[in-house]
């Protein structure tokens, strides 16, 4: 069984020969791991046993709309630009009619395609656009005084994925993770209500759209949106942090019918051991891994700051603690 065809099954609800492994790695992260530039993302993938390739720096997510600031070369989103009706026009997507718009992807497909990786694309399907381009105070104002607002973003957002999502189905990638970031470990940001009056129909006609299999990616506590999220017809689930969300619970609860792809702790890999990450990988596979269906990844993304030892450690384990048992 190659890389790709565990991705795929495990997506699928089956048990591959092994837990597949993939994770976000960005460029610049992968060249602290491998200690030098030279080497492509196939040789990279082969070193650490990925199983699946992104396409990168993500060209398919929607931007957000907001002020930023640079601390430490790294950009932090520090308030929304979307504020009243007339900001609307701040709104500048890129033209997904435009077929030079898919060329970086038809290029990774044509690159990486032939290989036995799995490929996917990352996007996002309007929730995080929405709260970003606003911010949480004006959106949880909005709700009450602009309601209008916050629907008129979305469907920008919305029309715009439904275009993108047509054209990726046909370009040759495997699978698609959207991003949609909308809870705290505590909770979600927003009522489980507001979630369905609002978000869950006009992601529906993304989700309908998409004829690939696709993971939902969300950190924080999902728990009291999960049923709803469910019936938008995922095939997987990333990447339940283990401060806010319970592995195991997710496993007897949703195992049947979502793929869960997490939850190594990024504290654990960014100040732990090696021998503690190694640890946690059992503990993970063992939660999750029983019948397929599960994926092995960080509880996030692999960043700058997740101790290299740690990363390497990691996927040693995933291939010493992670064959099926024939």
């Amino acid at each position: 069984m190659n890389s790709r065809d565990r991705v795929l099954a495990a997506l699928n609800l089956e048990q591959p020969d092994r837990i597949p492994f993939a994770d976000d790695i960005p460029r610049s992260v992968r060249e602290l791991l491998m200690g030098n530039k030279d080497f492509t993302d196939i040789e990279f993938a082969r070193k650490i046993g990925m199983d699946a390739l992104d396409l990168q720096p993500h060209p398919y997510y929607a931007p957000n709309f907001c002020q930023k600031k640079v601390v430490d070369g790294h950009e932090y989103m520090i308030g929304g630009l979307i504020k009243e009706e007339k900001d609307l026009k701040l709104v500048k997507l890129p033209d997904p009619k435009d077929e030079s718009f898919y060329d970086p992807v038809k290029i990774f497909v044509d690159c990486h395609g032939k290989e036995d990786f799995a490929t996917f694309v990352y996007m996002s399907w309007g929730v995080e656009g929405v709260l970003n381009s606003m911010g949480i105070e004006a959106f949880s104002f909005a709700l009450f005084d602009k309601p209008r607002l916050i629907e008129s973003l979305l469907e920008i957002y919305i029309e715009w994925n439904c275009i993108v999502m047509e054209k990726l189905n046909t370009v040759g990638i495997d699978f698609i993770s959207t991003y949609n970031n909308m809870a705290y470990n505590t909770g979600p940001m927003f009522s489980p209500q507001t979630f369905r009056e609002i978000f869950l129909p006009k992601m529906k006609e993304v989700a309908n759209t998409c004829k690939l299999p696709w993971v939902f990616h969300g950190d924080g506590n999902l728990m009291p949106l999960m049923d709803d999220l469910v019936s938008l017809g995922m095939n997987g689930l990333h990447p339940i942090e283990p401060k806010a969300m319970d592995l195991k619970k997710m496993k007897d609860t949703y195992g049947d019918k979502i793929c869960l792809w997490g939850n190594v702790d990024m504290n654990t890999l960014s100040l732990g051991t090696p021998e503690e990450v190694e640890a946690e990988v059992q503990a993970c596979i063992e939660a999750a891994g029983k019948g397929g269906g599960y994926i092995l990844g960080s509880s996030n993304c692999i960043t700058d700051y997740c101790k290299p030892e740690n990363v390497w450690a990691m996927a040693k384990a995933i291939r010493k603690y992670g064959v099926y048992n024939a």
